[in-house]
């Protein structure tokens, strides 16, 4: 991470000239060659109808992200064994629910983390989010502010990217990687061709501890809750947690 103060080192991640921190490159291609040659990643992809969930979000003040870290936290805790390290090797179910997301800013890509997502509601969900994307566009995240992630969620849709795979972190279980939502032509409940705002979600598997069926299942619940979002401004799917 960048010192605050040094000039050739400037908060934010980049040097004197602007560019991206060489440090944080050389660790993120490190970590991620690392990944690629010792997870045996599998992929697969679900489209997920978005009409809902663009229906409440301006009214609540909740990000689309935002609801995808909650349908996320919700379908994890419906999933445990998604929510697993590789340690030793064995899988290592983990206790909480930790999601590390994305934030790509001038310096650099940095994963901050949401601690403890199973005892967080939907608002707080959204309030912690905007406060780390903050500190990672200052340059101002701690080391216990990028500590303790057990699943990731990278988020690309707001670069208009469709879809993609992303590489899994070590020691965790799998990512998400989540395109752009973009009005598609479907198939409705009543057999006609109407226009839907989806979004395609790719879930990034290592083989050690998921296999199809476990990735099919987490995905499918994941649908459930984005596609009826009322359970997750109700907070109903957190209560027993």
């Amino acid at each position: 991470m960048s010192e605050p103060g040094n000039q050739n080192n400037p908060p934010g991640g980049t040097d004197a000239n602007g560019e991206k921190n060489v440090r944080i490159r050389r660790l993120i291609e490190r970590k991620m060659v690392e990944s690629w040659q010792n997870k045996p990643h599998f992929f697969v992809t679900i489209a997920v109808d978005m009409t809902d969930i663009i229906r409440f979000r301006k009214d609540l003040g909740i990000t689309i992200n935002d609801f995808i870290l909650a349908a996320t936290a919700a379908a994890l805790k419906e999933h445990p064994w998604v929510n697993s390290h590789w340690v030793e090797n064995e899988a290592v179910e983990q206790e909480h629910i930790n999601l590390a997301m994305a934030v790509a800013t001038e310096g650099g890509l940095y994963y901050p983390v949401i601690k403890n997502l199973e005892r967080l509601s939907l608002k707080q969900i959204g309030e912690s989010t905007t406060v780390l994307a903050e500190k990672a566009h200052l340059g101002k995240l701690s080391d216990e502010d990028q500590e303790g992630g057990t699943f990731t969620v990278s988020n690309m849709g707001m670069l208009g990217v469709e879809s993609f795979a992303a590489i899994i972190t070590p020691p965790q279980a799998a990512v998400l990687a989540v395109g752009t939502v973009k009005g598609e032509v479907v198939v409705d409940e009543h057999e006609e061709l109407v226009v839907a705002p989806m979004v395609r979600l790719t879930l990034s598997a290592d083989h050690r501890i998921l296999d199809g069926a476990d990735a099919a299942e987490f995905l499918d619940s994941l649908k459930s809750y984005l596609e009826a979002p009322v359970t997750l401004i109700a907070g109903t799917c957190f209560d027993d947690a």
